[in-house]
């Protein structure tokens, strides 16, 4: 591998560390709990590993079942659009097979009643596994089924045998749910995660800077389709003349410098009046959750570095770790200054976009008060062109 182009990239890894903001995501739009992504990863796992699948089609699977609510990010309810948008999503992740469209099809059932109408095995096998699992998650919360709810959920399962979910499924369901550590370790994440790492094979890739941008420059145009930030960041990072290493790692931490949002509720993000006091303070964890979110991805210690600063200020009065000027390297405050010029370009529910010019005087306004660097700002202000979009 060519560290200076390339980097070491594991789905599975980057998925989870990924399911957390989905699953705050979820949590907002359709009141499920965190941890429900695992969950269903968890339940579609016990059931392929009983199905014989081979290695490469339980980690896929795994991919599949941790990345079936991507849809949420453009759709606002459970329905053939979202479906459609998740399975799109899913369509710029590195896959090891062929497999098609999986999550389409996640909501089919054995008899014909899902959204697509499908019928038994002309639906997929890892779609009706996700169907399954996604069904019993659903209508059941896995996370706080007492003993007295087991019951219920196996009498469930056993109602709805060539119904709902094929006999296969219910067969292997009704067997391994006996066991009173399945249902334990279903309510303990660190048991999912220590079953799913025990049943998968480490499938790390090699991949291209290029590459690994494309899938989270995606992620970050469905929530942003208007920004210019990552044209901005492209502009300044050849205007310094970074190494290529360091504009596409740079470039993939402005592209997901903002993952922390969806852990925020979206009444906040979404408010067209002044956000309160306490509203205001929620908000300012954002860049916490992106911690969260990319600390655990591995190879990503430069990236992280970078994304989870952009709201700190060279002033130490910035959030939400309130670091000192000298904890701020030129990334780390190039960033944060193109977030902040980013957003001023934008149009708001509450105002018009600034023209570059405002924009520029409104920065050089912060550099006066300290908060950020006039260099750095008289810079852009030379660069960046307000009418050209280099990146896409």
């Amino acid at each position: 591998m060519d560290k200076k182009k390339e980097l070491s990239f594991n789905l599975n890894n980057f998925l989870l560390a990924l399911s957390l903001p989905i699953d705050y995501l979820r949590k907002d739009k359709c009141s499920s709990s965190i941890n429900y992504s695992k969950r269903v990863a968890y339940l579609s796992l016990n059931i392929g590993k009983q199905l014989n699948l081979t290695p490469q089609e339980m980690s896929d699977l795994c991919s599949y079942s941790l990345l079936h609510s991507i849809g949420l990010l453009n759709c606002s309810n459970l329905s053939k659009e979202y479906c459609e948008s998740s399975n799109n999503i899913s369509k710029s992740f590195p896959f090891l097979l062929e497999n098609k469209d999986i999550l389409k099809y996640q909501s089919e059932y054995f008899d014909g009643s899902g959204l697509y109408g499908l019928k038994g095995d002309k639906t997929p096998l890892f779609s009706q596994i996700l169907s399954f699992a996604i069904a019993l998650e659903n209508r059941f919360n896995l996370s706080i089924i007492d003993t007295k709810g087991r019951a219920n959920v196996t009498n469930f399962v056993k109602s709805s045998e060539n119904e709902l979910f094929s006999k296969i499924i219910t067969d292997i369901f009704l067997e391994i749910s006996q066991k009173c550590s399945f249902w334990l370790d279903l309510q303990n994440e660190n048991e999912i995660l220590y079953f799913i790492f025990s049943n998968l094979h480490d499938f790390t890739i090699t991949l291209k800077f290029e590459e690994v941008l494309k899938i989270c420059s995606n992620l970050y145009f469905i929530n942003n389709s208007d920004s210019l930030l990552l044209s901005y960041v492209e502009q300044m990072s050849d205007f310094y003349k970074f190494e290529h290493k360091d504009k596409f790692t740079f470039l993939i931490a402005a592209s997901l410098c903002k993952i922390g949002k969806l852990c925020v509720p979206s009444s906040i993000i979404d408010k067209k009046s002044t956000l309160d006091e306490f509203e205001y303070d929620e908000i300012k964890s954002y860049p916490y959750y992106t911690n969260k979110v990319l600390s655990n991805i591995m190879g990503f210690s430069d990236i992280n570095s970078w994304a989870i600063k952009i709201q700190e200020r060279v002033d130490q009065n910035g959030y939400p770790y309130s670091l000192a000027a000298k904890d701020l390297s030129l990334k780390d405050r190039l960033l944060a200054i193109l977030v902040i010029y980013d957003a001023l370009r934008l149009n708001k529910t509450y105002r018009s976009a600034y023209t570059h010019e405002e924009s520029i005087d409104i920065l050089k306004d912060l550099a006066k008060q300290g908060k950020i660097d006039i260099s750095i700002v008289e810079d852009i202000n030379v660069v960046i062109s307000p009418n050209k979009q280099k990146y896409n």
